[in-house]
C-alpha cells in the first residue's frame, strides 16, 4: 500500500515540485543544483508519510503547486530543516542574480 502512495505523490507532488524548481532556479550552480536533488530525496518520505498522516494538507499542496498559487519552494522549505536551509540559499544567489 505504501509503494501506491509513493506512485500518487511522486506524480501529483514530487515531479511537479522539481519541474517548477528547475523553471524558477533554471540558472542555478552545481552546488545548488546538488542541494535540491538532495532536499527533494530529504522530502520525500516526509511528504509520502503526510499522505496517510494528514491527507488534507497534501490535497492542499498538490492544488497549490498544480494551480501555482503555492510556490513549490515553500513547501520544501516546510518538510525539513535541510530543505529551508537550500530554499534561503536559492532566494539568496536569485536576489543576487536580479541586482
Amino acid at each position: 500500500m505504501q509503494e501506491f502512495f509513493f506512485a500518487v505523490i511522486s506524480f501529483f507532488l514530487i515531479e511537479p515540485l522539481q519541474s517548477a524548481m528547475t523553471d524558477r532556479f533554471g540558472n542555478i550552480s552545481r552546488e545548488q543544483f546538488a542541494g535540491v536533488t538532495s532536499c527533494i530525496r530529504e522530502a520525500t518520505p516526509v511528504l509520502v508519510g503526510q499522505v496517510t498522516n494528514d491527507p488534507w494538507q497534501t490535497a492542499t499542496h498538490v492544488f497549490g503547486i498544480w494551480s501555482g498559487t503555492t510556490p513549490p519552494e515553500d513547501i520544501l522549505a516546510a518538510t525539513t530543516p535541510g530543505c529551508a536551509e537550500t530554499v534561503r540559499s536559492l532566494e539568496g544567489a536569485g536576489a543576487q542574480a536580479e541586482s
